[in-house]
């Protein structure tokens, strides 16, 4: 019993500094007050209760509200996400989209939409219909220099949808590193990107948040990045 106490207290030191060491090294880049180090059309973004909010307001085409920190290579980004209505997305690696209007984001997308099709690895603004869908909830999927697409189930892909929680906040975590992009909703992988395809695969880009415009009403909030 004597040494019962301090063994807990150990144990309790160890547990805090592994949760500290987690955190080293992530800088947070929404401040949760407004949008500065952001740019989008105004009427389509707005901070609520310490969130960046597409508000629903914006009936026209699809945009995307883009940081402006920079075009990370290999990094962790976190961050929570509410869904509600319509369709919106996650953007990284990603580039302007040339020949569309401003706010027109092109590259690597996750999907934040009913939970019914989370796990989505999207390429937004697809030059190709291969690429619209990389990867689905379950998946790992490969392409191949050439573009072949190879598919490895790693879950069942039906049981990690139903861990994503419609006008709830969730969590979602996305690791980029060389040409794998692994994404993360509430502790799970649920899905795995490896990208060698000679022709679209992007290695560095813009991090942007999607509104698909008619009503689309989606909230981030605890927005942080770390470069690895």
């Amino acid at each position: 019993m004597k040494i019962g106490l301090p063994v807990c207290l150990i144990c309790l030191v160890v547990v805090s500094f592994l949760r500290g060491a987690d955190e080293e090294g992530f800088t947070p880049i929404f401040n949760g007050i407004d949008l500065t180090g952001w740019e989008g059309i105004e009427a389509a973004w707005a901070v609520e209760d310490g969130a960046i909010v597409c508000t629903g307001r914006n009936e026209e085409e699809k945009n995307w509200l883009i940081w402006k920190g920079g075009e990370p290579e290999d990094f962790i980004l976190k961050l929570e996400f509410k869904f509600t209505s319509g369709n919106s997305g996650v953007q990284v690696r990603s580039h302007l989209a040339e020949g569309k209007p401003p706010f027109h984001v092109q590259g690597y997308q996750v999907e934040i939409a009913e939970s019914k099709v989370m796990g989505l690895w999207h390429h937004s603004l697809s030059p190709e219909k291969y690429r619209s869908h990389l990867a689905l909830a379950g998946e790992e999927s490969t392409y191949a220099e050439d573009g072949t697409k190879t598919v490895e189930s790693i879950a069942d892909g039906e049981e990690l949808k139903a861990l994503c929680k419609d006008g709830e906040w969730n969590s979602l975590e996305i690791i980029a590193k060389g040409p794998t992009l692994t994404q993360r909703i509430n502790g799970q992988v649920f899905s795995i990107l490896i990208d060698e395809d000679a022709k679209y695969r992007m290695t560095k880009g813009l991090i942007a948040l999607q509104d698909h415009g008619k009503g689309t009403v989606a909230a981030f909030r605890n927005i942080v990045l770390k470069e690895i």
